[in-house]
């Protein structure tokens, strides 16, 4: 009988670090256990459409995906303004020595926006955006009344820590592959970037 073997190669990885940990990052696995990192909903559908997986360990962030048989590119191939958006949130032990702004909270959540395409590769809390934030997902609201109505809407995120942005702007390098028209992926140990991270965010000003 003949098997069939599905090959895998890394997307892209974040890294993680905190000045009040300082073997975090390098060594990995300190902040790991302190950290909970999920998918909305939007980019779960979006993972499972196109084979991406994501584990969260060595305080890094990996997204691998799918690849064809001969070649390291997308087996189903990833949309031109590729976008991911994952949930950020922090346990006590890291939440008491982080230093957070005074109004983060509720609706104010800090936003790490990433864009494929530009060089920028770390961001520390100062330079996330803190405030609310729309949620991906438009929800019903029923509208009492004779008759009542029904109405889309859209809510703020709130309850987390923060959120990473993964967005595709502009016309700049594109930092997942060695060619965009065919999506041949950057990160690969073919290229010997299997080490290498698209980003890190440190948890502290």
């Amino acid at each position: 009988m003949d098997s069939i073997v599905n090959k895998f190669e890394k997307l892209f990885s974040i890294r993680f670090s905190h000045d009040a940990f300082p073997f975090s990052a390098s060594t990995g696995g300190v902040l790991t256990p302190n950290i909970k990192i999920d998918t909305d909903p939007t980019t779960t559908t979006l993972f499972t459409k196109h084979s991406i997986y994501y584990r969260w360990r060595n305080d890094t962030l990996i997204c691998f995906i799918r690849i064809k048989t001969e070649e390291d590119s997308p087996f189903f191939r990833l949309p031109n303004n590729f976008n991911a958006r994952f949930f950020i949130n922090l346990s006590d032990p890291i939440k008491d020595k982080t230093e957070v702004a005074p109004n983060h909270g509720k609706e104010n959540i800090y936003r790490f926006r990433i864009n494929v395409r530009a060089s920028s590769n770390s961001m520390n809390l100062a330079g996330a955006t803190l405030g609310p934030l729309a949620a991906q997902e438009p929800i019903k609201v029923f509208n009492p009344g004779n008759p009542g109505s029904w109405t889309t809407t859209v809510k703020n995120l709130s309850g987390h820590f923060g959120v990473i942005d993964i967005v595709t702007e502009g016309s700049s390098t594109h930092r997942l592959y060695t060619d965009v028209a065919n999506q041949n992926l950057f990160y690969t140990t073919a290229n010997g970037n299997e080490n290498e991270h698209l980003f890190t965010i440190h948890l502290n000003n």
